[in-house]
């Protein structure tokens, strides 16, 4: 029977046939290419491409660091190298879509991937106590998040945000969204004019554009609180999953048909106007009413330099 598989595999002859990466920039690289194995599959999945014999789609374990201590009663030791924190969303398989298997990753899912005190609690335990293995955290959105939607919602509707049916601690993470959803409002406004709020498809532009900035701040946010423990050789990374094309972009073209060179996971920014210029990036892409500014191929998000004598929190020293 032809099928389309995506396995898992322990060579109990080479147990470590995988090793870690040897540095962030290496990290980056694991990510990445884990990205494009998962889209490939999940694409022959679409266009019902099975294998043709051996699989195409492996991803390497090592059994032995996980579930088969060699010694009995032997704990197995946890190695991650990367830290992601991710949304609760159930459509985004944050091993799987990062081609990555057991003990690779140390994943924290949230919805709406806010950094609230337990994530951040969560993420400093894990650079304390694993900081031999860790090289990169990532902070991974992805297209419609619902904790998003709910915020754009709300911001466009306010009473909806008061409904008796929003609960305390649900309007709490909602409002905890807002000022990205504003950031990403003020992008549009630039770009489609003073009336973008009247155009067809505002609402779903507000929603990716926020996702995207959603990310961003979060990444800022740890990448201080990183180089505030003087872990400079951790990088802070960010993405978001589109779950259209299944790879993991920055920027995002929610339109962009598959394509190896879009994978990019973006180095964190170092200044608050990136933000900006970031919300301006994405209203270009997603004005549709001029086909150029959605490129199949997506630019690299925009870099802010700091402007002259200015301090700026959170600046990686060279």
């Amino acid at each position: 029977m032809n099928t389309i598989d995506y396995i898992y595999r322990f060579d109990p002859e080479k147990p470590s046939a995988k090793p870690p990466p040897r540095d962030e920039e290496a990290a980056r690289r694991v990510l990445e290419d884990g990205n494009r194995l998962f889209s490939q599959w999940m694409e022959s999945c679409r266009t019902r491409t099975p294998s043709r014999g051996e699989p195409r789609y492996i991803v390497s374990c090592n059994g032995l660091e996980v579930g088969m201590p060699r010694t009995y009663g032997e704990m197995p030791r946890q190695s991650p190298f990367a830290v992601v924190v991710g949304c609760s969303d159930a459509r985004v398989p944050t091993e799987m879509l990062f081609g990555q298997g057991f003990n690779d990753l140390f994943v924290i899912r949230v919805a709406g991937n806010v950094m609230g005190d337990v994530c951040q609690a969560s993420v400093d335990f894990a650079l304390a106590n694993l900081s031999e293995s860790v090289r990169v955290v990532v902070v991974l959105g992805h297209s419609g998040c619902g904790a998003v939607t709910a915020a754009v919602d709300a911001y466009l509707r306010p009473l909806k945000f008061w409904s008796k049916t929003v609960t305390p601690m649900l309007r709490s993470l909602t409002q905890s969204l807002f000022v990205a959803v504003r950031e990403a409002a003020n992008g549009l406004k630039e770009v489609w004019g003073h009336d973008a709020a009247d155009a067809p498809g505002y609402r779903e532009a507000l929603i990716e554009s926020a996702v995207c900035i959603n990310a961003a701040q979060a990444a800022f946010g740890l990448r201080q609180e990183v180089e505030g423990t003087g872990k400079w050789e951790v990088e802070v990374l960010y993405g978001v999953h589109n779950i259209r094309n299944h790879q993991v972009c920055m920027p995002v073209d929610p339109s962009a048909p598959r394509c190896d060179e879009n994978v990019r996971l973006a180095s964190a920014p170092s200044n608050p106007k990136e933000f900006h210029a970031l919300a301006v990036q994405m209203a270009r892409i997603l004005k549709r009413d001029d086909p150029c500014l959605a490129p199949k191929t997506i630019a690299p998000p925009v870099e802010v330099a700091p402007v002259p004598g200015e301090a700026v929190s959170g600046t990686r020293v060279q």
